[in-house]
This record gives C-alpha cells, sequence and structure tokens, in this order.
C-alpha cells in the first residue's frame, strides 16, 4: 500500500508538536507555540479535540490511502520546573472514517483508530525584555502509540496511517512573543521534527512555521471573563517518506493555512479556545488526498 496524504500524517502530528496550551503558556494563535513559561511549580492541563474533513481532488486513485474525515483527542500536561523552563507530557486518541484503498478496482478497507504515539518536551526561555520573549524548545517522542494495523486483505498498514508510527522521532525550535499593545500579542514559532525509522519505513522530516496574533476585545488583564479575536497562518513542509530507502513520489509537500477563531480566558486558571484552519495552498507530490478545512478546539486549566 502507497503511504496516505501528508495532511493526513500532519493531523497526528501537528497537535502534538504543538501541544503547548494552557492559562500563561497558550499564546495567541491555535499551533503557533508561545515563548512563554509556567511559573515554578505550576502546572497546566489542555484538552483539544481537532476535526479535519479531506477530499480526493480527481477522483480516488490506485493504490493510495483514503479517507473521509478524522478526528485527534489530545491530553497535554505541563509543568514549570524552574523560572524559565518548562516540561511537557502530550498523548491522544486518533479516529478516522471512510479509510479505503483502490487495488485493481476493488475495495480494500481498515482501521486505524488507535492511541498516538507519546512526546515529551522541554521550552527554555533564554531572554525576556524590551524587545518579546525568546526560547529554545526540544521534544523526544516515544513510539508508544498503537502502530500495527491489518487491513481488509490481511496485509500490514504503513506507518502513515496508523495512529502511531513505531518509531522514535525528536524536534527543535524557537518561539518568539511579543505584546504588541496591552490588547494585542504576536506569536512566531519554527519547529523541525526529525523522523526515525521502523518497520522498514521513514515518515518524511517536517517543518511547521507559525505566526498569529490575539486582540483582546472584551475585558482586560486584571479582569474576567477575557475575549480575543485570533488571526494564525502556519505553513507546514513534509519531505518525502521512505521505503526501504526509495522515496514515495505521493507523500510530501507543503500546505498554508489561514485560521480565524476566538480565545475565552474564563478565570485566570481556565480558558477555552475555537478556531477554523483553512488551506489556501496545497502543493502535494504526486497522488494525495487534501485538507477541506479542520476545527480546532480546547479547554486549558493552570493549578
Amino acid at each position: 500500500m502507497k503511504s496516505i496524504s501528508t495532511l493526513v500524517i500532519a493531523v497526528i502530528a501537528t497537535t502534538t508538536a504543538f501541544a503547548d496550551h494552557g492559562p500563561g503558556t497558550s499564546g495567541s494563535g491555535f499551533n503557533t507555540l508561545t515563548a512563554e513559561t509556567l511559573k515554578p511549580g505550576q502546572f497546566s492541563t489542555s484538552f483539544q479535540f481537532d476535526w479535519t474533513e479531506f477530499e480526493v481532488p480527481g477522483g480516488a486513485p490506485e493504490g493510495v490511502d483514503l479517507l473521509d474525515r478524522s478526528f485527534l483527542s489530545m491530553v497535554n500536561i505541563s509543568y514549570g520546573v524552574v523560572e524559565n523552563f518548562q516540561i511537557g507530557l502530550t498523548a491522544g486518541y486518533y479516529a478516522a472514517e471512510g479509510n479505503y484503498e483502490l487495488e485493481d478496482g476493488e475495495i480494500v478497507t481498515f482501521d486505524p483508530d488507535g492511541f498516538t504515539d507519546m512526546w515529551i518536551t522541554g521550552k527554555h526561555r533564554f531572554y525576556q525584555g524590551p524587545a518579546g520573549q525568546l526560547a529554545l524548545i526540544g521534544g523526544i517522542k516515544l513510539p508508544t502509540g498503537d502502530s500495527r494495523a491489518l487491513n481488509s486483505e490481511g496485509e500490514q498498514v504503513e506507518p502513515s496511517a496508523t495512529a502511531g508510527t513505531g518509531a522514535w522521532d525528536g524536534q527543535a525550535g524557537l518561539a518568539y512573543t511579543l505584546p504588541i499593545t496591552a490588547a494585542l500579542t504576536f506569536d512566531a514559532s519554527a519547529l523541525y521534527t526529525i523522523r526515525g525509522e521502523r518497520y522498514d519505513y521513514r515518515l518524511g522530516n517536517r517543518l511547521d512555521l507559525g505566526t498569529s496574533l490575539a486582540w483582546r476585545v472584551y475585558g482586560d488583564a486584571q479582569t474576567f471573563p477575557q475575549v480575543s479575536l485570533v488571526a494564525e497562518a502556519t505553513l507546514r513542509q513534509i519531505a518525502k517518506s521512505e521505503e526501504e530507502g526509495v522515496k514515495d513520489d505521493n507523500t510530501g509537500g507543503t500546505v498554508l493555512f489561514l485560521a480565524p477563531g476566538a480565545k475565552v480566558s474564563v478565570t485566570e486558571s481556565i480558558s477555552a479556545n475555537l478556531g477554523v484552519q483553512l488551506p489556501v495552498v496545497q502543493d502535494l507530490n504526486g497522488q494525495q488526498i487534501e485538507t477541506r478545512f479542520r476545527v480546532l478546539t480546547g479547554i486549558s486549566i493552570a493549578f
């Protein structure tokens, strides 16, 4: 079976890589990282749910894994270890509908539902001053998820289509935060993920770039509730995957998303967000399914 769409890989990977939310660390966007860190001894827990709709441009191609929609539920726990440094733990559950592949005109189905791999991340804020905040970010993915699944023909489904990949991955990046005014905050981040190999298959390395603005339109820094309007742009570039050392021409590509939405801080410790991520550019390699839209929701609690 050929690899599933770049966008399907990204659905599982992006929320995991960018799970960095919670009061004091939520940033202005949905996927863009913030340079802010938790205070020493402070915990933050976030629950996120992403719903993604896909489409097949030009009809279903032979030999390519396809699906209609996916659902990703994630839990992230972060802890402020010392001043300017926090650690995080992220895991979740992935489910999808309409999974199939055409082989010689026959429909072959598969069920990829299962637990995702676990990410352990760290963030060190090394600058805080008049020019804003800067932080280094690093992480490692443990192959704890469900990475083995069989299709209706009894064949192994490739790691690109399962909830977990079975491989160890690493990532590193930078985050920048700037309060432009008392009510307007800007965030930007860059994150690079290096993929490991398992089952003679290696997903393509990934670069994620993001910028976001949040404009508080109700409340102020000292009163609650607070309501902010959010505008975010994210660019994702994924290299081609490799099977037994051979590149898969139906994987990889570049996608640009725009995401309008809103965030509500109910109290100093509880916040929620809702956004819709829309693809404006999808430059994918070969034959792949494309994203129609993503709905991003989340609730964060700090204590």
